[in-house]
């Protein structure tokens, strides 16, 4: 790994450990109360976020080199939860648009390409782990829109939106043409994320061949 990408690397591991265990205190302890499984009060919500953050940076202290050296090398079983755990905070930070999702595919291909390209992988074996990672991404980011598109038919405003664009009644429902229209949408979607990863992995990893013929020109 060059010393730009083990720049990188930590930079991105640097920022994304924190910002999980801040996310992850914060939702458990805000569940928690709004459960009344325990009174905890904002202040106390606020608290366990704050603890959470910190726990993040010192482990950042104590570890992150070491992370850096097996960034590529991590239990695939602990990136898959890492992934599934951002997806759902790109949801709500993105109130539903699926724009942080397909950016996560994005990240997950370059993950993908770059680890297959420091392990020296043949086409063939990384043509397969593109498509995998690629498949999963876009399973993730489809299901995921669907609950979110099927509620979304429940606001007066996108009734009527699709009663425009389907010349129906204003007395008229429009649920099972809202059904088939958000069912359209997660399938474009569905294709949409795949392509986005399967091409960023094939951009991340296809810069070995880039370095081989710079290899060979210089020599």
């Amino acid at each position: 790994m060059s010393r730009r990408e083990s720049t990188v690397v930590g930079f991105v591991v640097g920022i994304l450990c924190p910002a999980s265990f801040f996310v992850l205190w914060w939702w458990v302890a805000a569940a928690l109360s709004h459960y009344r499984v325990l009174p905890i009060p904002e202040s106390g919500i606020a608290i366990a976020a704050f603890t959470g953050l910190g726990i993040g940076i010192v482990l950042d202290i104590f570890h992150l080199k070491k992370w850096i050296t097996r960034f590529y090398n991590a239990d695939v079983k602990l990136i898959v939860l890492v992934y599934l755990f951002w997806s759902v905070i790109a949801v709500a930070l993105f109130m539903g648009l699926p724009f942080g999702n397909l950016a996560l595919g994005i990240l997950a291909g370059l993950y993908v390409g770059r680890k297959q390209y420091h392990a020296g992988a043949s086409e063939d074996y990384f043509t397969k782990a593109a498509r995998n990672v690629s498949i999963f991404t876009a399973l993730v980011t489809s299901v995921e829109a669907l609950p979110i598109g099927l509620g979304a038919l429940s606001e007066a405003v996108v009734a009527q939106a699709l009663r425009s664009v389907v010349g129906l009644d204003q007395s008229a429902t429009a649920g099972s043409v809202g059904v088939v229209l958000v069912g359209a949408v997660c399938v474009a979607l569905l294709m949409v994320q795949f392509w986005c990863t399967r091409t960023a992995a094939v951009l991340a990893f296809s810069s070995r061949n880039v370095h081989k013929q710079n290899r060979l020109s210089a020599s």
